[in-house]
């Protein structure tokens, strides 16, 4: 017989800690990497923003529209350039060339043009200086395998000197109004060479994200061996990239020459710099670490903000090729972090 009195009762059991299911634990996590994501991304468009806006605050002259508008206008040739070096930069490779081709280009219209030769003639030949060197570029690079970056370097250094021969070592003035209007027609107030560059912005933004050649470039540039073995052509896409490369070059020639109505044949120096440390800044922000056209566009204008921001309250002259030479540098050191940063993870 059973005695109900001496049994005794085992205590209630403590309730269990509550901890997270794995699926709740996978979305923070998540929602942690897209707020790190965004910020990223977005981080160079906010500093833009933001210098312009202390640039408006502390100098009363980037209140008005017309230095906005000269600012955009001022940075179109810079642009088209930087958009066209993110072409081989996507694949892996250099192409310092492009602002060489450019001022031959130009030289070729100018000469050309002021002898009497019409447009139907001077494109096409302003137009194969461009296809001849993107394929030289190629044969040397991709064929028979020099360094990107010293074969251009010497491609460009060899287009200043043909630049001087084909001008006579002089400044060719009175190119013939059908390129001028080319490139300083103007449409709802801004001249044709700011919308060049943004439906370049266009177009590139589409290959780029929209299309297989443009997820092919990427992969060749993250790893040649590895785009081989999953069978891409890779010879073939990064020839092609250096000859539309070229091409590129030699249409921002058509419309450098009709914008300044003159060409100067020792000018290409001045577009080296700018244009690739737009670039290299540009791959920081919007699809962050890789050369992205809306991305370059962005930094092309937080350039030409700070630099005319420093201008305007009083900086020397000197102070743009400095800017531009540490916002290289900086963008990448910046670039490099990153992609050890994704390789980490």
């Amino acid at each position: 017989m059973s005695n109900d009195l001496g049994t005794v009762a085992a205590p209630p059991s403590r309730p269990p800690a509550i901890q997270k299911s794995p699926t709740e634990s996978v979305a923070g996590s998540t929602k942690a990497r897209q707020s790190t994501s965004f910020v990223e991304r977005y981080a160079l468009v906010g500093l833009l923003v933001l210098a312009f806006a202390l640039c408006a605050v502390f100098l009363p002259e980037f209140r008005s529209t017309g230095i906005v508008s000269a600012m955009v206008n001022s940075q179109a040739i810079i642009l088209l350039l930087a958009l066209a070096a993110t072409l081989a930069l996507r694949t892996g490779d250099f192409d310092l060339a492009i602002p060489g081709v450019m001022v031959t280009s130009a030289c070729v219209v100018a000469v050309m043009s002021t002898n009497g030769y019409s447009p139907a003639a001077v494109i096409p030949a302003a137009l194969a200086v461009g296809l001849i060197v993107g394929l030289i570029n190629a044969l040397l690079v991709v064929k028979v395998g020099v360094d990107s970056f010293i074969t251009t370097l010497g491609m460009f250094t060899a287009l200043s000197g043909i630049g001087y021969a084909i001008t006579g070592s002089k400044i060719v003035t009175g190119v013939p109004d059908f390129y001028v209007e080319l490139s300083r027609a103007k449409l709802l107030g801004l001249p044709m060479t700011t919308w060049y560059g943004w439906l370049l912005v266009a177009v590139l933004w589409f290959v780029y994200q929209r299309t297989p050649m443009g997820r092919y470039m990427l992969f060749i540039g993250g790893n040649r061996d590895a785009a081989l073995l999953a069978g891409i052509s890779v010879a073939r896409i990064r020839t092609i990239t250096y000859v539309v490369s070229g091409v590129a070059g030699a249409l921002i020639g058509i419309i450098l020459v009709g914008n300044l109505g003159a060409i100067d044949p020792g000018i290409g120096s001045q577009y080296l710099l700018a244009p690739f440390a737009a670039t290299f800044l540009g791959a920081t922000a919007i699809t962050v670490g890789r050369f992205n056209a809306i991305g370059t566009l962005v930094a092309v204008y937080l350039l030409v903000v700070g630099i005319t921001g420093l201008q305007l309250a009083g900086a020397a002259s000197w102070v743009s090729p400095l800017f531009n030479g540490l916002a290289l540098m900086i963008a990448v050191a910046l670039a490099k972090l990153v992609g050890k940063r994704r390789g980490a993870a």
